[in-house]
């Protein structure tokens, strides 16, 4: 079976350690909190031991005296040992969520508020923006996790060690022995694990993604006859990352368990070497017991070794997938510290460029214009030297043959994808971010191909705004009369990407929210592709009726309608102006 093709071009791995630490700067208090609980649990078992020690030699004959009052120490150390367990793992969790929390929240926060187009960083498909969401920022909490039961089990260990080496040097000698396999295991198996990690994160992303797809296009499919192509496709999928998957887990696995193995056998090693100093009666059966709790003790450290070995190579891949979501694909933006408002929620949103109708002065425009703007993509120039001027209440047109670069035009003066050369100005003032700048109330934008959130109706129009302009909006958009025909009106599910509209609903929807925004242009692209000439007529005739007269748009199309009653017809061919 032929593998799928590449999803998403990889970076370089990203040190773990370094991304690891920085999220722990961000709230050390939590992470040393769990830390001092985490510690406490695992040297507990040194004061087991020595009371263990204490019970055993008070079982010889002539010294049974006070050995019920030990034993009874004994099991409210181990009682105590273990109630200790559950606020740790409370601590424990909140610290988890947390450490999940501060890569999100960066992600999020910049590819919604930092400038410039953001094209370069996101995912391929929606699948990996999943599998970097939920499961790269697991398997870097995973490292912070592991560090907690590394220094835990080291400092347990180191006292177990010290002691081991009063009772048998060389069986304590020995215990290091597993220690030195794991990490050594860890070299060899390093560059494997992260190489399988990367190719499961592929292949998951190619399912879910293809699911997504599929959904998506359920209309197109059945028309088609596609059926049995989608299936065979999806098996070829799901082979394929079943199989990716169990290189992986295996390889995990694997480190894990062998690490358990080299464990088992230090303890059994130290055991043996043990045992002629118990034949010579140098060692009490108290001593025995010491030794087998410590023993059991420090042979927990090359497990705890092995996972973190595994996590840390593992997590470098996270690390990296992480960052690419970042500005210049920097992990360090990804790790930096945020505020989170896991503790307390988070403050009332008031976005700055959000103001009242009333007080829209500062924004009211009187001139857009656009001066030499060029545009390089995929190693040809997709638009040059462009001139455009849009005065308000004017309707601008651009229009031309497939191909001729309109909507990236449109996209470079909005700040969606990257300008190679030109000036962007409102009202005459140069705008040097039109993606921070060019936003409600000042530009609301309708693509060619809009994105629905599955969500109501109400809810993918409004995204947040006051609903008050919500009934406008929709009858603007020529969407009452589909609202008479639906069950639940506007709380009706409109499904992924709007799979339960038609192709003219969804349109109008998303033009619904631009004209909730009430924006002082209006750029929109294609509006009119997938609706009758009838509801056509009635969009653009509401769009300019009345007092709306002065509306200022901007608008790609060929229709007739539209190009007829444009202030200003812009053509383009082959990504230059000719009128």
């Amino acid at each position: 079976m032929t593998a799928p093709t590449h999803l998403d071009a990889e970076p370089e791995t990203a040190s773990s350690y370094r991304f690891a630490w920085r999220i722990l700067r961000a709230d050390p208090r939590t992470w040393a909190i769990s830390l001092t609980m985490w510690v406490a649990f695992f040297v507990a078992p040194m004061a087991t031991g020595l009371l263990l020690k204490a019970v055993l030699d008070r079982l010889a004959p002539g010294s049974e005296s006070g050995v019920w009052v030990l034993v009874a120490l004994l099991g409210g150390v181990e009682l105590g040992r273990w109630l200790l367990l559950m606020p740790a793992i409370v601590q424990w969790h909140g610290a988890w969520v947390f450490w999940h929390t501060v890569p999100r929240v960066n992600a999020m926060r910049s590819l919604g508020q930092d400038p410039g187009p953001v094209t370069g960083r996101l995912p391929g498909s929606p699948g990996e923006a999943v599998s970097r969401f939920r499961d790269d920022a697991r398997d870097v909490a995973q490292v912070l996790d592991v560090w907690l039961d590394l220094v835990a089990a080291s400092l347990a260990s180191l006292g177990g060690i010290v002691v081991l080496l009063v009772i048998s040097p060389a069986a304590a000698i020995a215990m290091f022995v597993p220690i030195a396999a794991v990490l050594v295991l860890g070299q060899v198996l390093g560059s494997r694990l992260k190489h399988w990690r990367m190719v499961e994160r592929q292949a998951t992303a190619g399912v879910t993604g293809f699911i997504g797809d599929a959904f998506g296009a359920i209309g197109a499919l059945k028309v088609a006859a596609a059926e049995p192509a989608v299936l065979d496709r999806f098996e070829q999928l799901g082979h394929h990352r079943a199989a990716a998957a169990r290189r992986d887990q295996v390889g995990t696995q694997v480190a894990q368990v062998l690490g358990g193995i080299t464990a088992n056998a230090g303890l059994g090693l130290a055991l043996l070497l043990t045992a002629p100093a118990l034949r010579r009666g140098e060692l009490t059966v108290g001593d025995v017991g010491l030794f087998t709790t410590y023993a059991t003790l420090v042979a927990g450290l090359p497990r705890v070794t092995a996972r973190w070995s595994a996590w840390q190579r593992q997590a470098e891949v996270s690390a990296a997938r992480l960052g690419r979501l970042m500005p210049d694909h920097d992990p360090d933006l990804a790790s930096a510290a945020t505020e989170t408002f896991l503790r307390h929620g988070p403050p009332p949103y008031v976005p700055d460029v959000v103001v009242p109708p009333s007080q829209r002065g500062a924004h009211r425009l009187e001139r857009f214009s656009v001066r030499g703007l060029s545009v390089h993509l995929d190693e040809t120039d997709q638009v040059h030297l462009v001139d455009l001027d849009v005065a308000r209440g004017q309707l601008v047109v651009i229009t031309g043959p497939v191909g001729s670069g309109k909507s990236v035009l449109v996209r470079a003066l909005l700040g969606l994808v990257p300008r190679a050369a030109g000036t962007i100005a409102w009202n005459d003032e140069e705008v040097a971010d039109p993606s921070a700048v060019l936003v409600p109330p000042r530009v609301a934008y309708v693509p060619q191909v809009p994105r629905l959130f599955s969500e109501e109706l109400a809810s993918t129009v409004l995204l947040g705004v006051d609903p008050a302009e919500l009934p406008r909006a929709l009858e603007l958009a020529c969407l009452d009369e589909d609202l008479a025909e639906m069950a639940h009106g506007t709380s009706t599910m409109v499904g992924p990407k709007g799979v339960r509209l038609s192709g003219g609903q969804v349109q109008r929807t998303a033009a619904a929210r631009a004209f909730v925004r009430q924006p002082e242009l209006l750029v929109v692209d294609d509006l009119s592709s997938a609706l009758d000439v009838a509801t056509e007529h009635r969009l653009w005739d509401g769009l300019f009726a009345g007092s709306a007269g002065d509306r200022t748009v901007l608008a790609v199309s060929h229709r007739p309608r539209v190009l007829e009653r444009a202030d200003v017809v812009v053509t383009l061919q082959d990504g230059r102006r000719t009128s």
